[in-house]
């Protein structure tokens, strides 16, 4: 089974695209991680579905993370290859927090999504770091931008 970690958020979300990427030349494994963001589309029937049940419902655009070596709770490496992929997800959700007040970080086995939560956090995009980052199976994580404004 594969780990995975998704993220939902009232706001778009920006996915990764293959389309227009130039061919690069990468010096080690490092140098070339990278995470994928997908979009919750099912690609058969061209509609939006939840990743979760555990998602608020208004956070209805979401993305799953794949790629990277995201580590769980209790199981980190406290490698560079963990590290750079935290900074990624870390760049990632602060982007995202300048278009949504609410942002959710859920992670699970494949197929165990609607399982019963380890854990429910809620932290302020301010304290946010790579490490908070690091969630255990089944926790979720809702990440708040108190000082975002909708713009009508």
């Amino acid at each position: 089974m594969t780990q995975y970690h998704y993220l939902a958020s009232k706001a778009a979300l920006k996915t990764t695209t293959h389309e227009n990427k130039t061919d690069f030349i990468y010096q080690n494994d490092l140098d070339f991680l990278s995470l994928n963001f997908e979009e919750n589309i099912d690609e058969r029937t061209n509609e939006k579905f939840t990743y979760s049940k555990h998602f608020n419902p208004t956070c209805n655009f979401q993305v799953a993370i794949s790629e990277g070596k995201l580590p769980l709770k209790g199981e980190e490496q406290n490698n560079d290859y963990e590290s750079k992929s935290l900074k990624i997800l870390h760049d990632y959700i602060i982007k995202a927090s300048k278009e949504s007040d609410t942002l959710e970080l859920y992670t699970s086995w494949n197929g165990e999504e609607n399982l019963p939560l380890t854990n429910k956090t809620e932290l302020a995009i301010e304290n946010l770091t790579p490490e908070k980052l690091i969630l255990r199976d089944r926790e979720l994580l809702i990440i708040k931008n108190k000082t975002f404004t909708y713009i009508t």
